[in-house]
């Protein structure tokens, strides 16, 4: 063999190095994104969880308001769900932690402050139903999943330019997929409001009342 060939050979057994940090794990991990309307949102996410193979998701949301909110839509169509947030205490998150882990909850739903708060053992899906204005919150989210899961996008027409600027700091295109099965809806009317009326009323002048001369006293 070759003093070059020995070399060649050498470099294919030398390992690539993997690096651990959010950003990199993140990179390595199964993602994909799914446009949708904002008012379309629920709707979608509960069609994904219905034909889900996964057992344990987490889905993570900008406010603890819109967690509750979205936790009790999910619980009015059977999806087993519960809620995690700063208003909830300790003990409610470990017990939520625990009902997950023994696959009793088939959903939890949370803010990033949450989620980087806590230990799981394992997540086999993380779905961003907010897309965050901080594309390291995204990193953080996607590396929780440790490359054994993947890692869904809903994302609305006024978070694509947020999802852009989260891909061209990864440096990766993530894959933009229809959801087989889904019908997009048209967007609610907006009620209108009734108007004002705005036609002037006469003001009336307010009459002083004269004082009476001492000499009429």
């Amino acid at each position: 063999m070759s003093e070059n060939e020995e070399i060649a050979g050498n470099e294919e057994e030398t390992p690539k190095k993997l690096y651990y940090d959010a950003l990199s794990v993140a990179r390595r991990s199964s993602q994909k994104i799914h446009l949708v309307n904002e008012h379309d949102k629920d709707a979608l996410l509960l069609h994904l969880l219905k034909t889900n193979a996964y057992t344990r998701s987490i889905v993570v949301i900008k406010t603890k308001r819109e967690a509750d909110a979205l936790a009790k839509y999910l619980i009015d169509n059977d999806i087993a769900t519960l809620s995690m947030h700063s208003n909830k205490s300790a003990k409610e998150c470990t017990e939520a932690v625990s009902s997950y882990e023994k696959d009793e909850t088939t959903v939890l739903i949370m803010t990033d402050m949450i989620l980087q708060a806590q230990e799981f053992t394992s997540i086999n899906q993380i779905i961003s139903y907010s897309i965050p204005s901080e594309p390291a919150h995204y990193y953080e989210r996607i590396a929780s999943l440790k490359e054994a899961g993947e890692g869904i996008a809903l994302v609305c027409e006024e978070e694509e330019h947020l999802m852009d600027a989260i891909q061209f700091a990864m440096k990766v295109e993530i894959v933009e997929l229809e959801v087989e099965g889904f019908t997009h809806s048209e967007a609610p009317l907006l009620e209108e409001k009734p108007k004002k009326d705005k036609t002037k009323k006469p003001r009336h002048k307010k009459t002083k009342s004269k004082k009476k001369s001492k000499d009429n006293e």
